[in-house]
Parts: C-alpha cells; structure tokens; sequence
C-alpha cells in the first residue's frame, strides 16, 4: 500500500522586529510549558493593538493560522484574495473565495448585515 504524500507547505511571516519578536518569545513560552504537560497549552502575548495566542496541540496535528476577524483574513490572504466591503459602511463582509453575501437592491454592491435590514427596513416603508 503506497503511503500518501502531503505536498509541502510554506509559511511567510513578515512584520515588524518588535512584532516578530512578540511572536517568538510567546511561541517559546508556549512550547517551555509543554514540556512540563501532555495536555494542549495555549501561550498570549500583545504587543499594542498586536495580540498573539499560541497553541501547543497534539504531535500530529497540522500548523494552522486562524485569523480572528475578516480584516484579518484580509490582511492574510493580501495579494489573491479581494475584501469585499459594504457599500455603506466600507466594513469587510466577504473575500473572495465567498460565494455569498447580500447584495444591495439598488445595485450599489455588497451589504453587511446591518446596512441591509435597514435598507429592507427603508423599502418596506
């Protein structure tokens, strides 16, 4: 039986030598308390507005990056992904590989979910 090969993957982190720096002693901590536990352990550190969570999980478990807002998603998928955002209030609402999301009556583009209900709202009147 032929074993299946993962194609390999790759990882670019850029940022500033502070941020970079946050990053690497939060990953450290995370993986010094490891050692002393078999359980998952989870690592913060912040730097400003940066905020940084490590986790340690299970041996076989793939690295992931989990990007905790659209502008972060955004800002993660810059370059081939397109932000969508509400033709009224300019909050993100989709990025590209979404198939979904509201789309303005008057042909305006793309509606977050508030900015629609009040456009449903000014229609039904």
């Amino acid at each position: 039986m032929a074993t299946t090969r993962q194609p390999p993957r790759r990882f670019n982190v850029e940022g500033s030598a502070a941020e970079l720096r946050c990053l690497v002693e939060t990953i450290q901590d995370a993986l010094k308390r490891s050692q002393e536990r078999s359980n998952d352990v989870v690592a913060n550190g912040n730097l400003g507005v940066l905020d940084i969570e490590v986790t340690v999980r299970k041996p076989n478990a793939p690295l992931a990056v989990r990007p905790s807002s659209r502008d972060e998603a955004a800002t993660l998928l810059e370059g081939w992904a397109e932000n969508v955002k509400c033709a009224k209030c300019e909050i993100p609402v989709a990025l590209l590989f979404e198939e979904e999301y509201f789309e303005s009556s008057s042909g305006r583009g793309a509606l977050c979910a508030d900015c629609m209900k009040k456009e449903l709202e000014a229609e039904s009147v």
